[in-house]
């Protein structure tokens, strides 16, 4: 009996004792569970949202930031995501702390009083040095201050679809010439670009780049010679009138398809050649820009702002130091496809980027040079894009478009 009422008391001691380290262990789970849900929040909206690979990349900042990282997508088209997100700026909300934008939107968003400056906490002196100089005073910076952080370069090369071109070199001017000439067939040409009316000044502003003019100087000779080249490849039908219609998307599905045996196109399609597969030695190519009268081409960027009204800094800033930093410009680079925008990782690394020897050459021995762009970014570009589109078509002449250009780069 001794032995029972004492076996009894002993299941019962064990028994509390369980449950106070179940207790225990669960109240380590409910403190490790409420910890994790207060890890710092920021939200970014990006072009990329839905791009496994920038998931990826998210995945991995987060780990090393401990931060949690909601990524929200903006609109595809360029117009209506320059709309979406200068209204939300615009009106102060908070609902977004960081915006990935181009070129375009920085360079008309920096004026108007939207963004966080970054010089103290993230783009120091020390960081500036680091990329394009001229790109980061012409596009990302006014009166000193830096306003974005450039997380990818874009640079306008040269692809070729080696299914139509097979081994034949496009080295000068006389070979880019001969691709234009050649009869491919109905409905396929040797060249063609996006000409849409807010796409088009990226082919004026390169092809005036390749015969050595000056986008701000329409009287200048060599100037002229660029505008006379692009119109003599639609006067002859080198280049589809169809193209006036199109964008990036629209073009590279057709340089995919066939339709186009070359393009100029910025390094950032390297990820849309390499997801549909067909990037290869044997299909579509980055390959050296051909020599003109110069050897200058365009670049762009990619970049984070940060909303002046974001309620999350904190993180933000810690973000945006990651994103520039050089492990976090590797681990994007080599997760997207895309160069990292920092000059000193393209030439010193080794980047496991498809095509990354061709792009480090471009860097190497390119000029590279900002497009240019005014206060009022998408009227200029637009009002531009539709002169262009009239002059190819013949309801204007050159020197009626030379004058209204000049008004227009006169006012930025």
């Amino acid at each position: 009996m001794k032995k029972y009422v004492l076996g009894v008391l002993l299941g019962c001691l064990l028994m509390a004792v369980g449950c106070k380290d179940g207790q225990k262990e669960g109240n380590i789970q409910d403190v490790q569970e409420n910890a994790a849900s207060q890890k710092e929040t920021i939200t970014i909206m990006h072009i990329d949202a839905e791009v496994p690979g920038f998931l990826e990349f998210i995945e991995q900042a987060e780990k090393e930031l401990d931060l949690e990282i909601q990524v929200v997508s903006c609109p595809a088209n360029a117009d209506i995501r320059q709309a979406k997100i200068s209204t939300i700026l615009a009106a102060g909300e908070t609902s977004v702390d960081i915006f990935s934008v181009n070129d375009e939107m920085v360079s008309e968003f920096k004026y108007k009083g939207y963004l966080e400056p970054l010089n103290d906490r993230v783009m120091t002196e020390e960081l500036l040095s680091k990329y394009p100089e001229s790109y980061m005073q012409n596009i990302t910076m006014k009166d000193g201050e830096a306003y974005s952080v450039p997380y990818f370069m874009d640079i306008m090369v040269f692809w070729i679809n080696r299914e139509m071109t097979g081994d034949r070199k496009i080295q000068t001017q006389e070979d880019f010439l001969a691709l234009l000439e050649e009869d491919w067939g109905k409905g396929i040409y040797g060249y063609a670009s996006a000409w849409d009316n807010t796409y088009v000044y990226n082919e004026l502003s390169e092809f005036i780049n390749l015969f050595g003019g000056d986008y701000y100087n329409w009287d200048n000779k060599n100037t002229r010679e660029a505008l006379t080249f692009l119109h003599d490849m639609a006067a002859k039908g080198q280049i589809p009138v169809s193209q006036m219609a199109d964008q990036y998307e629209q073009m590279q599905q057709k340089f995919i398809d066939g339709k186009y045996a070359s393009i100029f196109m910025y390094s950032g399609a390297m990820d849309v050649f390499e997801r549909a597969g067909v990037y290869s030695e044997d299909k579509i190519q980055a390959v050296p820009l051909p020599q003109f009268e110069k050897s200058v081409t365009n670049i762009a960027a990619w970049q984070y702002v940060l909303n002046k009204a974001s309620e999350h800094k904190e993180g933000a800033v810690k973000f945006l130091k990651y994103a520039a930093s050089r492990e976090g410009s590797i681990s994007y680079a080599e997760c997207m496809n895309r160069l990292p925008a920092r000059l000193d990782i393209i030439l010193e690394e080794e980047l496991d980027i498809p095509g990354f020897d061709v792009l480090q050459d471009y860097v190497e021995h390119v000029e590279l040079k900002e497009r240019p762009f005014s206060k009022n970014t998408m009227k200029d570009i637009s009002d531009m894009g539709t002169l262009f589109q009239k002059y190819m078509l013949d309801e204007i002449s050159q020197d009626e478009f030379c004058r209204k250009a000049q008004a227009i780069v006169d006012g930025f």
